[in-house]
């Protein structure tokens, strides 16, 4: 992201923000009600672009602003939840992430079938020179693709990771209903429901499986960035991971940044590896932006989270199947492997395998 770097972003720049937002809201209609939620330390530029595209289209949309939020999956402001229930969606456009998991967010979605669209951390550059400028040929190529991961995990029983900075983890895929990879995974993003709008993230790509609590082993390291500290990093953080939850972080600052965090804004359950390992497939995405929201769309990257599992939540009440925890903190392995029970190969140092149809 050098432009911005060099030159900031002009105003002018809205004219390509409105452009390629028509994507993401291409079904909005007369009348629909959206909330756009963003903070004190959101580019203006991209909050307006948004509502500007909601109100050409005949929507009504509203803005919820707030000072930017402590930590990363913290709820938003209580009047921004109480506002949301009386939407037909609503756009989190913060610049830190949100977690569909917490107890705000799940009271929106229980208040009515209202969607909240994930894309938090978003620039100006990602939205128009990046992932954001995905077309609908593109969206459907990686739901294809999705398709064809999600039946893999869907089978499988055990993931193993490997990268060239020394990941090396292994966990338990297993326990999730019958298709549930595979059925997310078909559908299209933003897609209507009759009145209901429907759900998705922005820029969009990404293929996720999440490990049964108690069952991680091995080494997963953040080589690019993560949710904190912000930017591209120096030195890449290990993690070493014991039947389920991170012993230890080791690096150089970053890690020392990272543990300092963790012991700031997390909990005991912080420390549990339950959150997301998601495969990256969008090819607009650059490498090693050093931005979340980029990087973990990025084709052939991984986002790997410790912390709550929004998934499992959906499906079980048993606590010791799912993790909830105050905080949750994603980082990226840029070029990632995953195999799926010791012999399929899904992806190998981020080259995601185009055969897939025929492994099973």
């Amino acid at each position: 992201m050098v432009m911005t770097e060099r030159y900031g972003v002009p105003a002018t720049k809205i004219i390509a923000l409105m452009k390629y937002l028509q994507t993401p809201l291409q079904q909005i209609q007369p009348g629909d009600k959206v909330l756009v939620m963003t903070d004190d330390s959101m580019d203006p530029l991209v909050w307006q672009a948004f509502m500007a595209v909601v109100n050409e289209k005949g929507g009504s949309p509203a803005l919820c602003l707030f000072p930017k939020l402590p930590y990363h999956c913290c709820d938003p402001h209580p009047a921004a939840i109480e506002a949301a229930k009386a939407c037909n969606g609503v756009a989190a456009l913060t610049t830190t992430c949100m977690n569909s998991g917490t107890p705000g967010l799940r009271s929106i979605r229980k208040a009515g079938r209202i969607p909240i669209w994930l894309m938090e951390e978003n620039t100006v550059e990602i939205l128009t020179e990046g992932g954001g400028t995905a077309s609908w040929d593109d969206i459907k190529e990686m739901v294809e693709l999705h398709k064809r991961i999600g039946a893999i995990y869907d089978r499988g029983k055990k993931i193993r990771l490997l990268s060239e900075y020394g990941t090396d983890f292994t966990a338990d895929i297993s326990g999730y209903p019958k298709d549930f990879h595979f059925n997310r995974a078909a559908k299209l993003p933003f897609q209507r429901d009759g009145q209901h709008l429907g759900g998705g993230t922005w820029p969009y790509g990404e293929i996720h499986v999440e490990p049964l609590p108690g069952t991680a082993n091995g080494t997963v390291v953040w080589d690019t960035t993560a949710h904190y500290p912000a930017g591209i990093w120096k030195d890449p953080v290990r993690l070493t991971i014991k039947d389920g939850r991170v012993i230890d972080f080791t690096g150089g600052l970053e890690a020392q940044q990272v543990k300092a965090y963790l012991q700031k804004y997390g909990d005991a359950d912080s420390y549990s590896v339950g959150g997301e390992m998601g495969l990256g497939t969008n090819k607009k995405c650059p490498p090693r932006a050093g931005i979340m929201r980029s990087d973990k769309k990025c084709y052939g990257s991984m986002h790997f989270g410790i912390g709550t599992g929004p998934d499992r939540y959906t499906f079980t009440d048993d606590p010791s199947k799912r993790v909830f925890s105050t905080l949750r903190l994603e980082g990226i392995i840029a070029r990632v492997t995953v195999i799926v029970d010791d012999n399929i190969v899904v992806c190998e140092n981020g080259e995601i395998n185009k055969g897939l149809k025929s492994c099973w």
